[in-house]
This record gives C-alpha cells, structure tokens and sequence, in this order.
C-alpha cells in the first residue's frame, strides 16, 4: 500500500499506513493530488476499500 500511495504524481510523503486502524496519511502538494488518485491507488489491491477523511 505504501509503495503505490507514494508513487502518485504530488505525493511528497506517505506519513503512516495502519492496518490495524484501517488508516493511511499521505502528505502532498496542493492541487497535484486528487483524491480520485488515491482512491484508485487503494483500491487496486482488491482486497482494500478506500474512503477519504478530513
């Protein structure tokens, strides 16, 4: 998870992924992240469902 989360275009960092909390927090630069990018980055492995929370 951490190594396609890192290889969208924008992300700077991927701060955490948690398995046990179901959670991951990625840093990016304004505007060149979607979160359809991420969305589709979690959701290639098909065993992960991906929402986005603030």
């Amino acid at each position: 998870m951490q190594g396609a989360l890192s290889n969208i275009t924008g992300v700077s960092e991927v701060v955490s992924v948690s398995s046990a909390s179901n959670t991951a927090v990625v840093k990016g630069e304004k505007g060149k992240v979607t979160t359809d990018a991420l969305i589709k980055a979690v959701e290639a492995d098909p065993r992960f469902k991906a929402t986005v929370a603030n």
